[in-house]
């Protein structure tokens, strides 16, 4: 399976069973350098998988901890300075090999080194292989908020192999299958059998579909791709409040059920279809309940790329079980969250 992304750079998204047939992908890759980027969890499970494929290259790896807290400040300033040390040009490649925080922060590295430097995303997590690895944002997390610092920054390749999931833990699985139902209030073409079945290949690559599509019309968020936030306003604030402790698609679900309690309250979202939502919520299987301060929530919401002075853009649900942008004052989110 082979999705097309044709944004300021084309490129494919190719979705296979296993990494098996990556090398034909990357044998006429230019320069004579590979770095791969990769965290603590997929080097213990997969270090060295990639070698085979740069067996003409001289290959660098660059090892994070895994976990949200290494998408900072720091480790983006020394993986700068391992390339630079390294003499890495523009014209060798960075490999980002793992879940979302790798990607989006070797993707920031890539798209900031000498201004920018070829990339390849291998993701190994649901939640990246549908979304994280796809479109081109890149960022590291500051103090006062999640994603803050980043660039719009396009791969020259996304290789997905369906086989890494099953050494995933059962919370990334989750965490991944937040992502998947948000593209449900999206696109038209997932189902809700699509859902029940997991994460098949053919899930993955519908899911992948309508991000590209949206990606195609609006590289850099000016309108429509705003769409792919739904879940993600409030969802953000938690991740940030819990500091980084419940995982991001786990706070994409819990975005959701505010997004339909809001919804309900200014957008006319009905009773009855507020259920139908929370029935396809209830098939990510999360028994995740918690509670932040009130007014914390408000000030990350306030710190949100999304936000414009005292207003911030939330993705609603519509009566037709679809997202649209809706503008709302932070007086008004305060009321109603």
């Amino acid at each position: 399976m082979e999705v097309k992304v044709t944004a300021s750079k084309n490129y494919s998204v190719v979705i296979k069973d296993d990494i098996s047939s990556f090398n034909s992908y990357v044998k006429d890759l230019k320069g004579d350098k590979v770095a791969i980027i990769t965290d603590s969890n997929v080097d213990a499970l997969y270090g060295g998988l990639l070698d085979k494929a740069f067996s003409n290259k001289k290959v660098s790896e660059y090892v994070i901890k895994a976990g949200e807290d290494s998408k900072n400040a720091n480790n983006y300033l020394q993986i700068l300075n391992f390339l630079a040390k390294n003499e890495f040009k523009r014209n060798d490649t960075i490999v980002a090999f793992g879940g979302g925080v790798v990607g989006d922060l070797a993707g920031f590295v890539a798209g900031t080194y000498m201004r920018g430097i070829n990339l390849i995303m291998i993701p190994t997590t649901i939640l990246s292989m549908v979304d994280s690895s796809v479109g081109g944002k890149t960022a590291i997390n500051l103090d006062s908020g999640k994603n803050l610092a980043g660039v719009f920054y396009q791969p020259s390749l996304v290789y997905i192999a369906v086989d890494f999931l099953k050494t995933l833990p059962k919370r990334e699985v989750l965490s991944g299958m937040g992502e998947v139902i948000k593209y449900y209030f999206i696109g038209d073409t997932i189902t809700y059998d699509d859902i029940v079945k997991g994460a098949t290949k053919d899930l993955i690559r519908k899911c992948v579909q309508i991000k590209a599509d949206i990606v195609n019309r609006d590289e850099k968020e000016s309108g429509e791709r705003k769409l792919l936030n739904l879940g993600h306003t409030v969802g953000h604030a938690i991740e940030k409040a819990s500091n980084y402790f419940i995982s991001h698609g786990e706070c994409v679900l819990l975005g959701l059920k505010k997004a339909i309690v809001i919804s309900k309250a200014v957008n006319g979202l009905t009773e009855e279809n507020a259920k139908k939502a929370e029935e396809i919520l209830a098939l990510s299987n999360s028994k995740l309940s918690i509670s932040f301060d009130k007014n914390e929530l408000i000030n990350y919401l306030k710190n949100d790329k999304k936000g414009k002075g005292n207003k911030v853009d939330f993705i609603l649900l519509n009566n037709n079980l679809k997202s649209e942008i809706v503008t709302l004052d932070i007086e008004k989110v305060y009321e109603l969250i």
